[in-house]
């Protein structure tokens, strides 16, 4: 393959999802709110406003006063449809402002889990400038492409305070691999709770137990490399490396990634961390789905938000996953007729404006300087480095 041919061709597949997504968002959510009437049921028309005992609706570009017996029903339920614009306008504020206002912990939580990451590495950060970190990296998922942008920039800032600097970008990876485990954890916990609860058809869940089996499998596959030093030697990985360019990085690389091993307890730790943010997060989103006028059980957003979030960090996703996440939750939150596909479309929304507001002050890091060394951290990178990374194979061959 040509260089930068594998570049474009990434690109083409994450625009030509974004452009999949939003024809199908074009077609499967309204603006305005609907209603079908009996004598049309197949042409719905446009609702202006409504009460107890008439309707105000829009029929050949004029309003019209009907009542509510020339509505066609489905079942005991009225024929409407509720739009981007009227869900905006019966949306309870107060909720809105309670749903951000329970999202504040998160980024202190995500700034506690890089000190502890790091710390599995011997790479010491302190919490106020692993806070700045996280609220930057925040941002920069926004304002860059992709959901993992700000991983990159949050990388970089942390590798300006060590010479460690693959252990430190290394560190950034895993925490971000934590995190994802910490989403499945919720997921699947959520799932099983529900298997009986929700009514949905055996298809769907069916379907649902047979995408996270997979992810979970893929992941299992992923430890048993990472962490079974005789597998590894099995196969002659470290050998391998060794002959690769870079193969200092590559093991370095290697060796901060089975460092976990020795540092169980930070691990641990690191992903109940994440559990306790991922919780915060859903809590949040189910007082937005409220705020939103949203049906369903608590259950259903415990187990579809977090893998809407997943679904937002697959990296060949478009920036921030935008019409693909939309879509997944029209599938996640509108089956059988649960919500309207508008509906779902705002709740995605408002999820990504509670991110963002508490993304904003990452903007203040790089326009004040405070993602570089102060003085007294500049000193105390330039001092040489005192010892090598530890190598926990080459420690267990010896003992």
């Amino acid at each position: 393959m040509r260089p930068g041919l594998g570049r474009w061709l990434t690109r083409l597949l994450r625009y030509g999802l974004c452009a999949a997504a939003v024809v199908f968002l074009f077609y499967s959510v309204s603006w305005h709110d609907t209603v079908a009437l009996r004598d049309a049921p197949g042409a719905p028309v446009r609702l202006l406003r409504w009460d107890e005992t008439e309707l105000v609706v829009e029929r050949d570009g004029r309003p019209q006063t009907i009542t509510w017996e020339q509505v066609h029903y489905e079942g005991d339920v009225p024929a409407v449809t509720y739009g981007i614009s009227g869900i905006v306008r019966r949306t309870h504020l107060g909720q809105v402002l309670l749903a951000i206002l329970i999202f504040l912990p998160v980024p202190l939580l995500q700034s506690i889990r890089l000190v502890w990451m790091l710390a599995v590495q011997d790479v010491p950060l302190s919490y106020w400038n692993a806070i700045k970190f996280s609220y930057a990296g925040n941002f920069f998922n926004f304002a860059l492409p992709g959901t993992v942008g700000g991983d990159v920039v949050k990388a970089y800032y942390v590798a300006q305070f060590t010479h460690r600097k693959t252990e430190a970008v290394t560190t950034v990876v895993l925490d971000r691999a934590i995190g994802l485990g910490g989403l499945m954890l919720l997921a699947s916990v959520t799932f099983f709770f529900a298997w009986e609860r929700v009514p949905w058809s055996a298809a769907y869940r069916n379907g649902l137990a047979t995408t996270l089996a997979v992810i979970w499998g893929g992941l299992l596959v992923g430890c048993v490399f990472v962490f079974s030093r005789r597998l590894r030697h099995l196969l002659r990985l470290p050998e391998l490396a060794g002959r690769l360019p870079a193969a200092d990085q590559i093991l370095r690389v290697g060796r901060a990634t089975v460092a976990m091993r020795r540092h169980k307890g930070l691990v641990l730790l690191s992903l109940l961390n994440t559990v306790l943010l991922q919780l915060i997060v859903v809590i949040a989103a189910c007082v937005m789905a409220q705020a939103l006028n949203m049906r369903g059980d608590f259950t259903l957003y415990f187990l579809f938000v977090p893998l809407g979030f997943l679904i937002a960090a697959i990296p060949f996703t478009p920036p921030q996953a935008a019409g693909v996440m939309e879509a997944a939750y029209i599938k996640f939150f509108c089956w059988n007729g649960l919500n309207h596909a508008s509906a779902a479309v705002a709740f995605a929304l408002a999820n990504r404006l509670t991110q963002l507001v508490w993304a904003l002050p990452g903007i203040l890091v790089p326009l004040l300087g405070a993602h570089l060394p102060t003085p007294a951290e500049l000193r105390a990178v330039e001092q040489p480095e005192t010892r090598e990374p530890a190598d926990p194979d080459r420690e267990q061959r010896t003992s």
